[in-house]
């Protein structure tokens, strides 16, 4: 993966997806000492502050992970140091305009990660804005698909559904796991046997997807027969209307996106005023 000249990064903020973001690199072949992590906190301390300065000024790029109401005092003595950086935000609700005033960085991405990311099995969906270079490009992907795959929105309008659609997504198959597993105890099975059963059949469904290169639309047809068992079970489904209550669920998750990025964008606002 990393046969690039691997650049200098910064990290501002510790987290578990900052942390997990790290590990993977290091997997892959990245040079420890070529990444630096700053807590997330005020610099009081004169020394520490010249240090986490010099830590941003030699970075290439810096990727921030900090509560977006705390990131104007966070970034504001190191502000004179990110002007010619690749910004990389994966905050929530802040977006790449917002970004590019308050970094000074014309260079920005934002990126929408979700939860396997931890596993290094996880979703990137990265939103540039049109300052960047292509090597800028390259190199942040490269370094994401460390931990996942790595997808290039067409628009930053489309964030609030691909939040909805990937963000959020792997907690709805969590979901419907979690009632296979329980049904399938209901009947009979020991619950560990059930969720092997539950994981390969849905990880099965995946490979055929993708391998067939045929919508999952078809494929349910393909492996129904008329009358037969998987047939009177997706039955259920439709009398529960079941597609209307996804269609209802992701869109729930889309207005709650929207409503989360004006929540935040009032709390900078008064936090700006005070």
């Amino acid at each position: 993966m990393l046969n690039i000249v691997q650049p200098n990064i910064c990290f501002i903020g510790s987290s578990n997806l900052s942390l997990a973001l790290i590990g993977g690199l290091v997997l892959k072949g990245f040079q420890k000492e070529k990444i630096n992590l700053i807590e997330e906190g005020k610099f009081d301390n004169e020394i520490i502050l010249k240090q986490k300065q010099h830590e941003v000024k030699k970075a290439d790029i810096v990727v921030l992970l900090v509560d977006p109401k705390n990131l104007k005092v966070i970034l504001a003595p190191l502000k004179k140091w990110l002007a010619d950086k690749t910004i990389v935000s994966m905050m929530a609700g802040i977006n790449i305009k917002q970004l590019m005033n308050i970094t000074g960085s014309k260079k920005v991405i934002r990126i929408i990660s979700n939860p396997p990311v931890l596993t290094y099995t996880g979703t990137h969906v990265l939103i540039g804005s049109e300052y960047l270079e292509p090597l800028d490009k390259e190199l942040v992907e490269t370094i994401y698909s460390a931990t996942g795959q790595t997808y290039w929105a067409n628009s930053e309008s489309e964030s609030d559904a691909i939040i909805a659609l990937s963000g959020s997504g792997p907690a709805y198959f969590f979901y419907i796991l979690d009632s296979m597993v329980k049904t399938g105890v209901s009947m009979g099975l020991d619950k560990q046997f059930a969720l092997d059963l539950a994981l390969q059949a849905a990880s099965g469904a995946v490979d055929m997807v993708r391998k067939s290169n045929v919508q999952p639309s078809e494929l349910c047809g393909k492996v129904t027969l008329a009358n037969g068992i998987t047939e009177s079970a997706l039955r259920m489904f439709e009398l529960g209307n079941l597609s209307d209550d996804i269609r209802l669920a992701l869109k729930a998750a889309y207005h709650r996106s929207k409503e989360i990025s004006l929540e935040i964008n009032a709390e900078i606002a008064r936090h700006s005023v005070n």
